[in-house]
């Protein structure tokens, strides 16, 4: 993965070599031949709240192969592994030992990646990449929603690039790392929307729940695979997760669970390593049937909120469409969006 030019976190960074030089510690690495993913490690080892982010993606798999009658997965002891890591991470990043830091922290990465695996199998990794491609469209089309979104989308974008060749050379950790990483980067660049319409946490959650209810209706209609209804079981995890935030007034976390809890809900109705021709065709018509039904339903009871959402959704639809040939995801996590954000106002 190329370097890039340093991004925000450079003073911060700066400060903290120099006080490891003045104390006679580690110097840590040239700052302007740092790569992206290392660019992205130190970013978010300055906010140690991230690391919970990772660990709840392990969490959350192994909670739902349990629920799914798996007891024999080893995701705890795993997950418990990874936690240990990303302390030491967060430990030798205070120190300024910054080297250390990215080792440790990307050993946690790489931990959190197979304990996904080991609970959910490889499709759960093929998730989390595909969640990683399909975020420069979100942000995109959820400007508001995101610290810098345009230099955020060309970052996650570089980094879906990396975890794209990984996985398609059979290093489906090393992808899944990066899915992670990527995850942690989603909860630092996340905008504070307590006060917005469209981006308010009560919101944000009552569309996770709506998501899990559309997979399962149309789970319902075409029968139910193992391999789906494990998907939908995750969704259901972290939409738990979610609301167990909201009454807890960890409105950020609630709004970050809600917005995994759609993806895997969509992930239980396309599932990962490859979107057809018939899925994609399926999902836009579905988005504009019901962004139809949802038009006229807030045409006859118009209110702010409402309107606010009908604008996202016509957003989110038309991104859909604008990037159904572009990447692996063409375009899938903002019609889904599309979709449950109008089934949300059709119900």
């Amino acid at each position: 993965m190329k370097a890039l030019r340093p991004l925000r976190f450079v003073p911060l960074m700066g400060g903290l070599l120099l006080a490891a030089c003045d104390d006679g510690g580690p110097t840590g690495p040239n700052l302007e031949s740092l790569t992206l993913e290392e660019q992205l490690t130190l970013e978010v080892l300055a906010d140690p709240t991230t690391a919970e982010v990772a660990l709840a993606l392990a969490t959350t798999q192994t909670g739902a192969a349990h629920r799914r009658g798996r007891a024999w997965s080893p995701g705890e002891d795993i997950t418990a592994q990874a936690e240990h890591q990303f302390r030491n991470a967060e430990q030798a990043f205070a120190q300024g030992d910054l080297v250390r830091a990215m080792e440790r922290h990307r050993e946690g990465r790489r931990l959190v990646a197979q304990a996904m695996e080991g609970a959910g199998g490889p499709r759960a990794l093929g998730a989390l990449v595909e969640r990683l491609e399909s975020l420069p469209v979100t942000v995109a089309a959820d400007p508001d929603g995101f610290h810098d979104p345009q230099g955020f989308g060309v970052q996650m974008a570089g980094l879906a690039e990396g975890a794209r060749n990984a996985y398609r050379k059979g290093n489906r950790i090393r992808a899944g790392e990066m899915g992670v990483l990527a995850e942690q980067a989603v909860r630092l660049r996340q905008r504070d929307q307590t006060h917005a319409l469209a981006g308010n946490p009560e919101v944000k959650v009552e569309l996770g729940a709506q998501a899990v209810a559309l997979a399962e209706r149309i789970l319902g209609e075409e029968g139910t695979a193992d391999e789906r209804m494990d998907f939908l079981e995750v969704a259901k995890g972290f939409q738990s997760k979610a609301e167990e935030s909201l009454l807890a007034g960890e409105l950020r976390w609630a709004a970050h669970y809600a917005h995994l809890a759609q993806w895997w809900a969509l992930k239980a109705v396309v599932l990962p390593d490859g979107v057809t021709e018939e899925e994609i065709e399926a999902l836009q018509e579905l988005a504009q049937t019901l962004f139809d039904d949802a038009s006229a339903a807030v045409e006859s009871d118009p209110t702010d909120l409402k309107e606010a959402l009908l604008q996202r959704a016509a957003r989110l639809l038309e991104a859909g469409r604008s990037n159904q040939n572009n990447g692996t995801c063409r375009g899938l996590g903002a019609l889904w969006q599309s979709a449950v954000i109008s089934a949300y106002l059709v119900s």
